[in-house]
């Protein structure tokens, strides 16, 4: 969700604030106080435009008709006002009594206010051909109610009311030649256990729901009919405010908590924890109210004196994800169900999978690499002594002697991060999913890989989605997916997750990995690994050996620089499968090109691309453009020719660039800048979108077509998720 605060209006009035509302046309919301004092502030700014004061007692609702651009504001003191642009009154109505609830029925015509035991409906009359705005001549009352009517909401021909009666009640209405009449078609005297507060109306595609709050401190959630779906309970005081933000299908909920809680209403679970909008930690007054302008996706939320605008932020973070850790890398995985894998600077990888019910929330398993067994394999391990120090990867690349590049020279991002603990545990570098093994790979600052795999002792062979009788059935209980077998199949996706083996083949930091399948023309699946030691090894994952580490052919003696394929340290690698090709980083500025082959003599160095300033940090290949995309702590993006041996374009960033993604959809290039995601279009250059919100270095970033978003991982200790860049004819569609 991309809510984000706009700005905060402090000290509105002498007086407490009692109701809010907008003007849509004039891009303004109003807030009505204690001493009757109404106020127009602009949407945009938050300042003040206009002020009036022509109740003489609290203002108890404030309603914007949208045919007419009026505004209808009711009072304890028995009137109600009708209001016309620039706050000028255009006509005022004495209805005897303290009016506490106010709502238009479109269908029928007709203004509903709510009094203290009694309904009442008003035919509207925009001319006021009758003397006023509503006809109070043809007025209408049902006195079911026994206490104030406090809230109502009109849906089609049907009028929903709550009140402090605990009732909740249907009417429908129906009309006569002299008069239109209510009827009572659903009643239900105990809707809660205190009285009721709110009536908040939650219309979908998929359904019509109704939600209640009260003094009990739960929320109900109705059907259209008036039944009981379900019962809310984790509130910690009185309901006291409540919106329904449309854009986002999200409930917005203020129950005594300095923020807002925001429910998911088809899951029925609070969803704030996963979102960006509350994660600031400040000390925010206390939200007693709420209302959210539909139109514009802002939602106002006032305490005492206060008030504080919301946004709708397209470039904002939809998802957030909290870690112990600082985060190194990220993969992920749709092939049968949709899950993330993060690997963190302590040794733990968490497999965070999507909830079916909500799109914001995400459960998660951790694992430690110090609670497995995993059988070696690979050169280290047949070695007879052990190395007595590993050398570990600095905390920060600040710290790097000789490599660092521009980040040593004073761009700290992570000087605040607190030390790491001072245990046995190695930290991730590198991760990617293969689908074609179903087996996640992940690199190590020890030189180590290790292979994650799913545990198939304890599920069966998985079934195919498609296959309606054994479809696996996943109810869901909070945030925690429950495994069911259905004819004794169950989905492996879900079960154990372990790690098996570890490929030892590399002494120092293992920063990069590229799978080359079957699906590549090859007979088996190949990984090759490149890292801090300047090496290149070539394993076969499905008998998970080691086949070759690369050695330079034109040496035909033995030399330190024989098993290193480059002068600086290998940063970043990736295939290219139209050319069978790899390329590989280094911290010597450079970009070098091989034809892959499993055996050295055939990884023959096509080209080197010259070009970068400082460490070149990642490079990919754009396989809807066929280039070569590079970027570097220089604070570049450099384009290369399909062959390599040319630089065409350059991008200028203004800021280290530490990661590169390609949009799978569009082409667009999302570079992790510093602590922000800037999205180019790869035909201008242009930047088409920026993410802001991380507060460290960004250090991964993955595009998921699945879900039209970019993930992204940062030593922030934090994986945000965001709305991925959307071009108008990039389904085919005009422009």
């Amino acid at each position: 969700m991309a809510m984000q605060k706009h700005f905060h209006v402090r000290d509105c009035h002498q007086r407490s604030i009692t109701a809010l509302g907008f003007h849509t046309a004039r891009r303004e919301f109003l807030t009505g106080f204690e001493d009757g004092m109404i106020k127009w502030w602009d949407l945009d700014s938050g300042r003040l435009s206009q002020s009036a004061a022509e109740h003489s007692g609290m203002v108890t609702k404030i309603l914007y008709w949208t045919e007419t651009k009026l505004v209808f504001s009711s009072s304890n003191d028995g009137t109600l006002i009708v209001w016309t642009s620039g706050a000028v009154v255009l006509d005022k109505i004495r209805l005897g009594s303290p009016i506490y609830s106010i709502a238009i029925n479109l269908r029928r015509h007709l203004l509903v206010c709510g009094f203290k035991k009694h309904l009442s409906i008003y035919p509207l009359d925009e001319q006021k051909t009758c003397g006023h705005v509503i006809n109070i001549k043809k007025c209408s009352s049902d006195y079911q109610h026994t206490d104030i009517v406090s809230c109502i909401v009109s849906l089609d021909s049907q009028i929903y009311t709550v009140g402090y009666d605990r009732k909740f009640l249907i009417f429908d209405t129906y009309q006569t030649p002299d008069k239109i009449c209510l009827r009572v078609v659903h009643s239900n005297l105990r809707a809660h256990e205190a009285g009721i507060t709110h009536l908040l109306l939650v219309r979908e595609r998929e359904s019509t729901r109704f939600l209640t709050g009260s003094f009990d401190r739960t929320v109900g959630v109705w059907s259209q009919d008036g039944q009981l779906i379900q019962r809310l309970q984790q509130f910690t005081g009185e309901i006291t405010g409540m919106c329904y933000v449309p854009y986002l299908k999200t409930v917005w909920i203020t129950s005594g908590n300095g923020h807002p809680l925001v429910l998911d209403p088809r899951s029925g679970d609070i969803i704030s924890n996963f979102l960006d909008t509350f994660q600031s930690g400040d000390d925010s007054p206390q939200i007693k109210r709420l209302a959210c302008l539909p139109e514009t996706s802002h939602v106002i939320g006032s305490t005492r004196n206060q008030v504080i605008m919301w946004k709708y932020q397209k470039a904002g973070c939809v998802t957030i994800l909290h870690a112990k850790h600082p985060l190194e890398c990220l993969s992920y995985t749709g092939k049968k169900l949709l899950l993330l894998f993060i690997g963190d600077s302590n040794g733990i990888v968490d497999k965070w999978k999507r909830n079916d019910l909500s799109p914001f929330t995400y459960s998660k398993e951790s694992y430690d690499m110090e609670d497995s067994r995993p059988e070696r394999r690979g050169l280290r391990c047949l070695l007879q002594k052990q190395m007595t120090e590993l050398i570990r990867r600095p905390q920060s690349r600040m710290q790097r002697p000789g490599t660092a590049g521009i980040l040593r020279k004073g761009i700290i991002f992570n000087n605040q991060r607190p030390l790491t603990s001072q245990t046995k545990s190695c930290g991730y570098t590198k991760s990617l999913f293969s689908d074609e093994m179903d087996m996640l790979v992940m690199a190590t600052e020890c030189g180590d890989i290790y292979l994650w795999e799913f545990d198939d002792s304890v599920s069966g062979p998985f079934q195919e989605e498609d296959d309606e009788q054994h479809r696996l059935k996943i109810p869901m209980t909070g945030n925690s997916p429950i495994l069911e077998e259905s004819g004794g199949l169950i989905n492996k996706h879900l079960a154990g997750f372990t790690c098996k083996k570890v490929l030892a083949g590399h002494v120092k930091a293992v920063t990069s990995l590229i799978v080359v399948g079957k699906g590549n023309g090859y007979s088996t699946v190949y990984l090759l690994s490149g890292g801090w030691d300047r090496r290149l090894c070539v394993w076969d994952l499905l008998t998970c050996t080691l086949i070759e580490t690369f050695s330079r052919p034109e040496m035909d003696h033995w030399d330190e620089q024989k098993e290193t394929a480059c002068d600086g340290v290998i940063m970043d690698m990736c295939f290219c499968p139209k050319r069978k090709e790899f390329a590989y980083s280094s911290s010597d500025g450079n970009i070098y090109i091989r034809q892959f082959g499993a055996v050295s003599s055939e990884m023959i160095l096509v080209n080197i691309l010259r070009g970068h300033e400082a460490e070149v940090t990642s490079v990919v290949w754009h396989n809807l453009k066929d280039k070569w995309i590079t970027g570097s702590e220089d604070g570049t993006i450099r384009i290369w020719s399909e062959e390599g041996a040319l630089c065409e374009r350059v991008l200028h960033t203004k800021g280290v660039v530490m990661c590169i993604c390609i949009d799978q959809m569009n082409g667009c290039i999302a570079a992790g800048v510093h602590d922000t995601i800037r999205v180019y279009d790869p035909d201008t250059l242009l930047q088409v979108q920026c993410n802001v919100g991380h507060t460290d270095l960004i250090r991964c970033i993955v595009h998921i077509p699945e879900m039209k978003q970019y993930a992204s991982v940062s030593w922030d200790r934090t994986v945000r998720l965001w709305k991925a860049y959307y071009k108008a004819n990039q389904y085919g569609s005009k422009a």
